[in-house]
C-alpha cells in the first residue's frame, strides 16, 4: 500500500478520471452553489490529505467524509457567495486551523489572495503541505494576529479578513481591525445561536468598525449559521 508521500496529486486524479466526487458535487449542489468538476477533484484530494493527517496530528474532530464536505468544504464555501468579495481581493484568514475558510475559498476563487495564519506551528506545517499537494499559493504564518497586525504591509493592507468561529466576537474585532484597510471588511461566521449586542457594536465603533448586516442561512444537513459582516468606516489603533 502506497504511504501518503507516494500518494498521486489530485492533477494526476484529473487526468485519469479516477476519483469519484458526486457526493461533493451533491452537497454544494443542494447549497445552491455551482462548482465545477476540477474544483470537486480539488475538494476530494483536500479531504483524504486530511484524513490521512489527521491519523498522525489532531486537526480537526470532524474526520468522517460527509462531516468534512458539509460542516467544513461547503460551510466554509457559502460565505463567498453571499458577500460578494471582489475580483483580486487581498484576504486574511485569522485563526485558520486546518485552513477553513481560506483553503476552500482559493479552491473557488483561485483569483483571491490569501494570507493564512495561525498561532499553532502543527497547523502551519499542515497548511504548507497541503498547499504543494493541491498546487495552490498563498502565504501561510505561524504566529498571532495581536502581533501581526502592527507590521508594515499587514496592517490596513486588506480587503477582507475571514473568521470561523475564532473567539468572542469583540476579541475577534480587536484582532481583526488592524489588518483592513479603509472600506475593508470582516467576514465573521458564527453559529446560529451567537448573539450580536448592543456591546459588540460599541466594540467595533471604537476600532473605527461598523455592522453592516446579518445573513442567516443553513447548510444542507439544517445546521444553522450566521455570517456578520463589519466594515472599516475609519483607521483607528486597534492595539493600545
Amino acid at each position: 500500500m502506497k504511504n501518503r508521500m507516494e500518494r498521486q496529486p489530485w492533477s494526476n486524479s484529473l487526468i485519469l478520471g479516477a476519483v469519484m466526487t458526486e457526493d461533493i458535487l451533491c452537497a454544494f449542489k443542494k447549497a445552491g452553489i455551482d462548482i465545477t468538476d476540477k474544483q470537486a477533484l480539488q475538494f476530494d484530494a483536500m479531504i483524504g490529505f486530511l484524513q490521512d493527517y489527521c491519523t498522525r496530528v489532531n486537526l480537526t474532530a470532524i474526520r468522517d467524509r460527509q462531516g468534512i464536505i458539509e460542516k467544513h468544504l461547503v460551510d466554509s464555501v457559502l460565505p463567498v457567495t453571499l458577500a460578494d468579495v471582489g475580483e483580486k481581493s487581498r484576504c486574511m484568514d485569522i485563526g485558520t486551523g486546518a485552513g477553513f475558510p481560506a483553503v476552500p475559498w482559493l479552491i473557488y476563487r483561485e483569483d483571491l489572495r490569501f494570507t493564512l495564519l495561525d498561532a499553532q506551528r502543527k497547523r502551519t506545517d499542515y497548511l504548507t503541505l497541503l498547499m504543494k499537494e493541491l498546487g495552490i499559493k498563498a502565504e501561510i504564518i505561524h504566529g498571532r494576529a495581536e502581533e501581526l497586525g502592527r507590521k508594515a504591509g499587514y496592517r490596513e493592507g486588506y480587503d477582507i479578513v475571514t473568521a470561523r468561529a475564532v473567539s468572542d466576537i469583540p476579541t475577534l474585532l480587536k484582532y481583526s481591525a488592524p489588518f483592513l484597510k479603509k472600506g475593508g471588511r470582516l467576514l465573521a461566521m458564527r453559529g446560529s445561536r451567537d448573539e450580536l449586542t448592543a456591546d459588540v457594536e460599541k466594540a467595533a465603533e471604537k476600532l473605527g468598525l461598523t455592522l453592516s448586516g446579518v445573513k442567516e442561512y443553513c447548510l444542507p444537513g439544517g445546521d444553522g449559521r450566521r455570517l456578520a459582516v463589519f466594515i472599516k468606516v475609519e483607521l483607528r489603533s486597534a492595539f493600545l
